[in-house]
């Protein structure tokens, strides 16, 4: 008999589940506990007193028992009190709506319109107020309808039991968090319902709207300075483009990827032709409404552009792994739109953080999709480059090292990947070389400098002498500099206190014992010209040459011959 077996995420899931109904559960039994206890103790004072009424009476039943005037005059009370139970509710609803719908957007209206809770509550205090008015009809000079008048009491009793309740759940409502909760939840049973259905096109629009509700939150938390409220938006949105759309996206219908302008307003005829070709009209959607909301987003807050990051890196991730290439694509080409406008803002602040889960989606894109991989580290570097042009050249070093990293993470999966890297690098540093600003040629150099002391301590002797030609063709005086700078340095903290922590020159301790061996590498490269030769032995301090002269040398970096070995380190970054 086979055994199926689930991974650890899958048992969270239906353990987080459960815990969600037993919080809700317990929310629902703490909003009713004042109304209950009002009730309650208006019950129980009426018995108490009541019965010590009563003693002095000549029954206790006929005490309780009303005549034909005493009902009438009860039934007017309750009547009135139901009309302002019912008043009360209304100004509830009205403020719940009005100030939500100001904070947000008036397509927030339709949460409260469509809530069965809003109109069952206002439905009962109506009948309640209607049966009243009947009940009194049946009173007469010489007859009391007993049990009726009893029923309306206890229908007043449950009117003011549910008021307060029903107040709290109004305000619980008009928080931000169970909005997108609710929202979010009507989000998944529209798309739940849309597969394998003749009516896929009425379910989309009411996915559509539930999505624009949640963007519409995200918009007004940004115009409001409420960060908290917008990254919870965006990681909502982020989570159900890949944990539930893509799961589920197999299952549809071909007519559920045709759209037209209807669908996305705004859009030129090529993206729709393009969204319709690769099926990818829904992702686009959502991660529109990221890049419009990285140009609202304050300079000054930059989690919310980090939370947009991440949220394109699980959907990409997701797509990568649910073998949806057009997806994950899309993502990558978002990154980039991402990029290009914290450019356009002059945010480097912004950059950070979206080059931190770009180079964490290149690394999840390297064991199913090398290439994807590849083109991320490309575009890094590409960036970084257009930033530094722009004035902001520490985002460069940003870049280099982002893409160091991401070489080191591929050696154990695909080593061709890390060699296609460490030429990539390489080029970039040789074509910034005479024009790159100080900072971001630094930037550079450390990048590369920091997968050789990788690939030298790791004796990864196929990279090293990629990097080690490259780092022996740029200026000696600046590879020097850059050296002793950080072979000099003792702190590694930044003297500034921004979206760096460790500082560009610092190199860490087991690494930083390869400097002498890279100094005697280009020692060696320079003086006999054997660059792409380079042994990598193990070499105390930096020594002479410990590798004889041949008559078959290899050429000199920038000698004729070395032209036919150009291509081992100018790869293209395109």
């Amino acid at each position: 008999m086979a055994v199926m077996s689930s991974t650890p995420g899958q048992e969270a899931r239906p353990q987080n589940l459960r815990q969600t109904d037993r919080g809700r559960a317990i929310g629902w039994i703490a909003a009713a506990l004042p109304g209950i206890a009002l009730v309650s103790v208006a019950v129980m004072l009426f018995l108490l007193f009541g019965v010590l009424d009563a003693i002095h009476y000549t029954s206790i039943r006929d005490f309780f028992t009303p005549d034909p005037t005493a009902a009438g005059g009860v039934l007017g009370l309750v009547g009135g009190a139901e009309g302002v139970v019912l008043s009360i509710v209304i100004v509830a609803v009205v403020f719940g709506i009005q100030t939500t719908s100001s904070r947000y957007s008036p397509r927030i209206i339709g949460i409260f319109t469509r809530n069965p809770l809003n109109a069952l509550v206002l439905s009962f205090a109506l009948a309640s107020i209607l049966y009243t008015f009947l009940v009194r009809t049946e009173v007469k000079v010489n007859y009391t309808p007993i049990l009726s008048v009893a029923v309306a009491e206890v229908l007043a009793l449950l009117n003011f039991a549910i008021l307060l309740p029903y107040v709290s759940y109004i305000f619980e409502v008009m928080r931000a968090e169970t909005l997108v909760e609710s929202i979010m939840r009507r989000a998944k049973r529209e798309l739940r319902a849309a597969t394998n259905t003749r009516h896929a096109r009425r379910h989309r629009t009411a996915l559509m709207t539930s999505i624009a509700q949640v963007t519409d939150i995200a918009f007004g938390s940004i115009q409001l300075g409420d960060m908290p409220v917008c990254v919870l938006t965006i990681d909502v949105l982020g989570r159900f483009v890949a944990e539930d759309y893509l799961m589920v996206k197999k299952g549809f219908a071909p007519e559920w990827f045709k759209v037209s302008h209807a669908e996305m307003p705004g859009a030129s005829d090529q993206i729709v032709a393009e969204v319709n070709r690769a099926q990818t009209w829904f992702a686009y959607t959502i991660m529109s409404s990221f890049v419009d909301m990285v140009g609202l987003t304050p300079v000054h807050r930059k989690e919310a552009v980090h939370a947009i990051a991440v949220a394109t890196r699980d959907a990409g991730i997701a797509a990568i792994q649910a073998g949806d290439s057009e997806v994950a694509e899309l993502c990558m080409r978002f990154f980039n739109t991402y990029l290009r406008a914290a450019i356009n803002r002059s945010a480097p602040t912004f950059a950070s953080g979206i080059m931190n889960e770009y180079r964490r989606f290149a690394i999840g894109a390297l064991e199913w999709r090398p290439d994807l991989s590849v083109e991320a580290a490309a575009h890094l570097l590409r960036y970084g480059r257009h930033f530094e042009e722009a004035g902001m050249p520490a985002t460069l070093g940003a870049a280099a090292e982002d893409v160091a990293d991401l070489a080191i993470e591929a050696r154990a999966r695909d080593p061709q990947v890390t060699l296609r890297l460490a030429r990539l690098l390489v080029r970039n540093l040789l074509d910034l070389t005479p024009k790159a600003r100080p900072i971001g040629l630094n930037g550079m150099f450390k990048g590369v400098a920091k997968l050789t002391f990788w690939a030298m301590a790791a004796e990864q002797k196929d990279v090293a002498r990629i990097l080690v030609e490259g780092i022996a063709a740029a200026p000696p005086d600046f590879v020097h500099a850059a050296l002793d700078r950080m072979e000099s340095m003792q702190n590694g903290l930044f003297w500034e206190v921004n979206e760096r922590v460790i500082a560009f020159d610092w190199v860490e301790q087991p690494l930083r014992a390869e400097i002498p061996r890279l100094r005697a590498a280009l020692h060696r490269a320079k003086a006999t010209g054997n660059g792409l030769a380079v042994e990598l032995e193990e070499i105390a301090t930096v020594a002479p040459d410990l590798v004889p002269l041949t008559p078959n040398a290899a050429p000199t970096v920038g000698s004729p011959k070395a032209a036919a070995a150009a291509p081992v380190i100018q790869e293209s970054a395109d």
